[in-house]
């Protein structure tokens, strides 16, 4: 008989207790951290998820329309109108101007208006409205 076949008659000691405890703690800690880590992590990045894919989309879209009639009143554009109950053929065809040249244009129309009425009438304390009221300027 060789001795390999022999049983083992020495007795193995019990590991230590002490140890036996400090790593059953210690990956009790490590794992609670890591849960709570991953908890934490999910959480964040699923209110970011909504933030993003919910929340702030109806913004984003509504700041980009803003933005582009924004830009629409500050260029001159040429558009056509169809009257109602009109076709194609019917439509009548518009200039838009800047908002600011248009402000211009009225208080250059208006100014030549007042100018004519009074210079016509003779009378500087009054005017006389396209719709027959008079107005006292006094």
């Amino acid at each position: 008989m060789s001795s390999h076949d022999a049983p083992v008659t020495e007795q193995m000691d019990d590991p230590e207790s002490g140890w036996t405890w400090f790593l059953s703690l210690a990956s009790m800690v490590v794992f609670i951290v890591t849960v709570v880590v991953v908890v934490v992590l999910y959480y964040a990045f699923e209110d970011n998820e909504i933030k993003n894919k919910v929340i702030d989309v109806p913004a984003r879209e509504m700041t980009e329309l803003r933005n582009q009639q924004k830009s629409m009143l500050d260029q001159y554009q040429r558009y056509s109108v169809i009257p109602m109950g009109g076709t194609e053929a019917d439509a009548e065809s518009r200039i838009r101007i800047p908002v600011e040249q248009a402000m211009e244009v009225m208080v250059a129309e208006s100014r030549n208006d007042q100018a004519s009425v009074i210079g016509d009438d003779g009378n500087e304390g009054r005017i006389a409205q396209s719709d027959s009221m008079e107005v006292d300027r006094r």
